[in-house]
């Protein structure tokens, strides 16, 4: 048998340029081009002068937008494929930064990586790739880098500030964490087992922090303690997370409770381009909806009026529904019962169900099926909704043979809340049981769906490796900047593909 003759032991295995090593059609060249329309000149003026030279940001941006298209996310991983893999050795330009330089520059350069992900929008916009006739919506859960059992309560968290505060000193050589080290803090005696455990746990591993290096290990912790103890203070939490404390307990579509962030993204329905992303530390989806408008207000211009926006339930409220109004868009929201009804669950309406009770504008009253009038009864404020409502009692509630079937207070009085934009919620409600908004709004599960689908399995973005929101914001910009990249690649060689094939058969005819 013959075998293909190799090189080994030949001192010079590449070629001179090593671009020459990539083929012609590599993304990476798409990745260059989109990085090099930025504007540097801020940092320019930062880094003039004298001091140690830094790496040009250019160089850093490309390795980012490349390592998320290849599945690389971790610094480390990035630094040693710089050293390793042709793509990444070319878009370095021969240079080969640290990985703390790299995770540095992706935590600090907010403006800068969103600005690639702008470029990405304003490329597609010159290919056509981007029409805004109708957008999609949609908010995904993704777990933080943070365990579920990093997360304490309250209490437990006085308990360690105090000990913290008074005992941890550098250079303190124990083994185990006793209960008599917590003697002198407050409200120790009173923790639970567990709760003690945990404590000891805890404390322990800042002991081994502190033996391991010359950092000022104590100021650290004692600064996680703060912002810990702030987040739970400000925002009323039950538990904050000591590894992530701006990370919030969230159910996946899976069932399972995690530390996680909230992402969301506008889809465009053209070609599946994203224009607007962003990350929150919001459970719901409720608020979501204007910051999304806006932002791609900003990235794509005024959009006009008319404009279709399908959202699912997770947005439905009438202040939202009063936005897009406003806004002169055409809004597709479901309620919980078309919602149901759209993933083919049975959804029973009972007689005197609200649904069925008419509202009387004139006479600020309501009807219910059985021709009795509710009056206006007083208004109230409801926390779980965070807003006002008016309720209305039933006139003549005892004197209905439905009386047991109406309601199940005590009083046997029937009671209809009236929340803000009832009739804006009444009008979404019948426009969405069209057969033309219902086939409207089955588009966005091929649009926005496969989108979220494209960076969790094949971008194999599931979970954030950084910490604190305004670096996973960070993190989510390169992703979804790598998402556009990938879909105007396709889109140019597709482009490419169609010239050569006129131009091949132009030839053919000529040689005819």
């Amino acid at each position: 048998m013959v075998f293909i003759k190799s090189l080994k032991g030949q001192s010079w295995l590449l070629p001179p340029n090593i671009k020459d090593m990539i083929p012609k059609d590599h993304i990476c060249f798409l990745v260059e081009k989109v990085v090099d329309k930025l504007d540097f000149s801020n940092f320019e003026i930062k880094y003039s002068g004298a001091g140690h030279p830094a790496y040009h940001p250019r160089i850093i941006c490309k390795i980012l937008v490349q390592s998320m298209l290849d599945r690389i996310r971790s610094s480390r991983a990035i630094a040693r494929n710089i050293q390793e893999n042709v793509v990444f050795m070319y878009l370095a330009e021969k240079l080969t930064p640290n990985f703390r330089t790299i995770s540095d520059f992706r935590k600090d350069n907010s403006d800068l990586l969103k600005d690639i992900f702008k470029i990405t929008i304003s490329t597609a916009k010159e290919l056509g790739a981007i029409g805004l006739e109708q957008l999609s919506i949609d908010g995904s859960k993704l777990k933080a880098c943070a365990a579920n059992n990093s997360s304490i309560t309250k209490v437990q968290l006085e308990v360690i500030e105090q000990y913290v505060s008074h005992e941890l000193k550098e250079g303190i050589e124990i083994d185990r964490v006793e209960d008599k080290h917590f003697k002198d803090c407050r409200g120790y005696d009173q923790l639970k087992e567990t709760d003690k455990k945990k404590i000891k746990s805890l404390i322990a591993k800042y002991y081994k922090q502190i033996k391991k290096d010359n950092h000022d290990r104590v100021s650290e912790i004692k600064y996680t303690i703060k912002e810990a103890k702030k987040e739970l203070e400000n925002n009323k939490l039950e538990k904050v997370s000591l590894t992530d404390s701006e990370a919030r307990f969230m159910k996946n579509k899976k069932g399972r409770i995690e530390l996680s962030y909230n992402s969301q993204i506008t889809t465009d329905h053209k070609m599946g381009i994203i224009v607007a992303n962003d990350v929150c530390k919001e459970s719901f989806d409720n608020n979501q909806l204007q910051p999304q408008i806006k932002q791609t207000e900003e990235n794509c211009g005024k959009l006009k009026k008319g404009i279709k926006v399908t959202i699912d339930n997770g947005y439905y409220s009438g202040e939202n529904i009063d936005y897009l109004n406003k806004k002169k868009f055409d809004g597709y929201i479901p309620n919980q019962e078309e919602s149901q009804k759209a993933k083919g669950k049975k959804v029973d309406i009972t007689k005197f169900d609200k649904r069925n009770f008419k509202y009387l504008k004139k006479e600020d009253k309501y009807l219910c099926p059985e021709g009795q009038k509710l009056k206006f009864n007083y208004e109230s404020y409801d926390k779980i909704k965070n807003k006002n409502i008016k309720i209305y009692k039933g006139m003549n509630c005892k004197e209905c043979l439905f009386n047991k079937e109406c309601t199940k207070r005590k009083d046997r009085i029937r009671e209809i809340k009236k929340i803000p934009f009832e009739k804006e919620r009444i009008e979404m409600a019948e426009k969405m049981q069209t057969q033309k908004a219902k086939e409207i709004y089955k588009e966005r599960k091929q649009v926005v769906e496969p989108v979220i689908g494209h960076y969790k399995e094949n971008l194999g973005f599931r979970d954030f490796l950084t910490r604190k929101l305004k670096t996973v914001k960070n993190e989510f910009n390169l992703v979804c900047t790598a998402h556009n990249l990938k879909k105007i690649w396709i889109i140019i060689q597709k482009k490419n593909n169609k010239i050569n094939n006129i131009v091949e058969k132009a030839y053919v005819i000529s040689l005819i």
